[in-house]
């Protein structure tokens, strides 16, 4: 009897360090080839991966002058302020481990902003940009194999369409910094459910 019960342990052992194995191997798989094609994603920064009002909030107090180079600055060191929209982060960690190149772009000015881009690193080693004009972020996805980029507004799906990659709709949350058009499924893009969260 407790032969019995110990082949049966070994077995129900080696049986699930198979399927983890073969897990592993299939990621392996995967990783390999996404890396090997040095396949990219790219992610829109406020709206899209963070809540970013209050940040928004404290650098217009901090600044006496809207959008100058003192609010840029104080916005751009007010990430402790911002707060992660769980899914977006999630999908993006996900692709991450998979293998994909991780670029992330913020709608600001980069003034002050070596701070922010380093607490990215880890999500977006080297590849985490400003991008002041939102209709120049097609020019950044144009080399890299790029094969979605998640966003939140209708310019964000239109300069995905501009490089035939896949428009990715991230929905906006209660308070949204943006206040440029925002229609979730009407050009075409998939949009992720429950993303405003």
């Amino acid at each position: 009897m407790v032969f019995k019960d110990a082949r049966a342990k070994v077995e129900k052992g080696w049986t699930t360090t198979k399927k983890l194995l073969a897990i592993m191997s299939v990621w392996g798989l995967f990783y390999s080839l996404i890396t090997i094609g040095h396949l990219s994603v790219a992610f829109d920064y406020d709206d899209t991966l963070v809540n970013s009002a209050k940040a928004y909030e404290k650098a217009a107090g901090a600044s006496t002058q809207f959008e100058s180079p003192s609010f840029w600055a104080a916005l751009n060191n007010a990430y402790d302020l911002e707060t992660i929209k769980y899914v977006p982060f999630t999908i993006a960690c996900v692709l991450r481990g998979m293998g994909f190149r991780v670029l992330i772009m913020a709608e600001r000015q980069g003034t002050g902003g070596d701070a922010l881009k380093k607490e990215w690193r880890k999500l977006s080693p080297r590849s985490f940009i400003f991008t002041p004009d939102p209709a120049a972020k097609h020019l950044h996805m144009q080399e890299g194999h790029f094969v979605a980029f998640f966003g939140d507004s209708d310019q964000d799906m239109l300069e995905a369409k501009k490089v035939n990659i896949l428009p990715v709709r991230i929905r906006r949350g209660k308070h949204p910094v943006k206040r440029d058009s925002y229609s979730p499924g009407r050009m075409g893009d998939t949009v992720i459910p429950l993303s405003q969260f």
